[in-house]
């Protein structure tokens, strides 16, 4: 594994000779990098009903801000993608992770559910046009199964993020309020702008980059029948744990009447099988392609989901908090073998746009998520009975998205 942490690491531009030479391996300055979402999003979920008391509003009404930083990450990424393979990651990552800070601080001055849910929008976007740019990394410097090797490394280090994401803000809630937490938000983004201004060079060289309009790439990517699909599927795949973030306050502090200092263990028991996933992942890739992990992946989920519809739909007086986690965790933890997979089979087709393929799987993913967020908020009926069954429905067709998938087109790779 060294040989992919390691690999592409070059000496960093110094600053009057006196700078050390670039010491953080790739994967971690990668996940600095895509750990903001995570945090942005999971960081404040313990802190939902105290920002509903202090904005005088319900819990429900807050949880919307995840459907809103959900849309806008997509838009960021939306944008992000095509300028990333037209101007270069660096550009990118800079303008994101500057707006990403501006926005946190003026949340920490908001005082009306508008304003949360406006600034949220802007976060999101500064979000998404700097991380949709670590896939593309990526994939300038790795082919073949390297790519998912690294993709899952990448995630595992990553998923640190929304582990300790919540218990950071249970903690800060309980000594400093909810406002702190976008306060140390905006400080993480400084300093992630600050190292990778630094250390991580720019991949993707002017020779290389696209002139055409943005238009036309993205249409060369919908276009292209299987990595539609397995956008698709990844996209499915990941709005069944969006509309458990989403839910997850309600299920855990409203539903089963725990306290918010539980919350970030009962959140991270998810975490922590996804890591373990990944890890799985890597090893799996010794011996099997992508695409049968990928489908491994997929079926758990679906198993998983059907099994919670039928414990709060057929027994939900034995519905016990003890028997919904670790189902709970199965379904959330599949990811581990799903996403990265995904991902490296859609980036082997678009070597020359990986930003904008990414971008376009990005925008699917978070588009998807704030839209099923929304039904579900929709058919909420005061049981954990609705969400389970969004969950079932969007592991059902993430399996179906990948059914009879076309057989490997002769143009399937191209460099036009």
């Amino acid at each position: 594994m060294s040989d992919i942490i390691f690999a592409e690491q070059r000496p960093a531009a110094s600053i009057g000779n006196t700078m050390p030479a670039l010491t953080l391996p790739l994967p971690l300055l990668l996940a600095l990098l895509t750990a903001l979402s995570p945090l942005a999003i999971d960081m404040y979920l313990p802190a939902m009903e105290a920002m509903a008391g202090d904005l005088q509003t319900s819990i429900h009404l807050v949880e919307l801000s995840v459907s809103s930083y959900l849309l806008g990450f997509a838009l960021g990424q939306l944008g992000g993608g095509p300028l990333s393979d037209r101007y270069g990651r660096r550009p990118l990552i800079i303008t994101g992770l500057v707006l990403f800070a501006l926005s946190s601080a003026a949340l920490m001055l908001t005082t009306s559910l508008e304003a949360l849910l406006a600034l949220r929008f802007l976060q999101a976007i500064g979000g998404g046009l700097a991380t949709v740019n670590s896939s593309a990394i990526v994939r300038d410097r790795f082919q073949g199964a390297d790519v998912a090797k690294t993709l899952s490394l990448v995630s595992m280090i990553m998923m640190l993020a929304p582990l300790v994401a919540p218990m950071l803000g249970a903690l800060t809630l309980s000594f400093a309020g909810w406002r702190t937490i976008f306060q140390t938000l905006t400080i993480y983004a400084v300093l992630v702008l600050i190292i990778l201004v630094w250390q991580l060079e720019e991949s993707h060289p002017p020779h290389k980059r696209q002139q055409r309009l943005p238009v036309r790439d993205y249409l060369r990517v919908i276009r292209h029948v299987r990595a539609r699909r397995f956008i698709l599927a990844q996209a499915l795949a990941s709005t069944g744990m969006f509309v458990f973030i989403t839910a997850s306050p309600y299920l855990y502090l409203d539903y089963f009447e725990q306290d918010a200092e539980h919350f970030p263990w009962l959140f991270g028991a998810n975490v922590l099988t996804m890591m373990a996933m990944n890890r799985l992942n890597i090893l799996l890739l010794r011996r099997f392609d992508s695409q049968q992990i990928l489908r491994a992946g997929l079926s758990l989920q679906l198993s998983s989901a059907l099994l919670l519809v039928l414990l709060f739909s057929a027994y939900p007086q034995q519905a016990s908090l003890s028997l919904t986690l670790p189902l709970m965790m199965l379904f959330i933890g599949s990811l581990g073998l799903i996403s990265a997979n995904a991902t490296a089979t859609i980036l082997h087709y678009f070597r020359d746009i990986s930003a904008t393929a990414t971008a376009l799987t990005g925008v699917s993913v978070f588009c998807s998520g704030a839209l099923f967020g929304l039904i579900w908020g929709h058919l909420h009926n005061g049981t954990p009975l609705p969400m389970m069954a969004v969950m079932l429905c969007t592991a059902l067709l993430a399996n179906l998205a990948l059914c009879r998938i076309p057989a490997e087109q002769s143009d399937a790779v191209t460099t036009s």
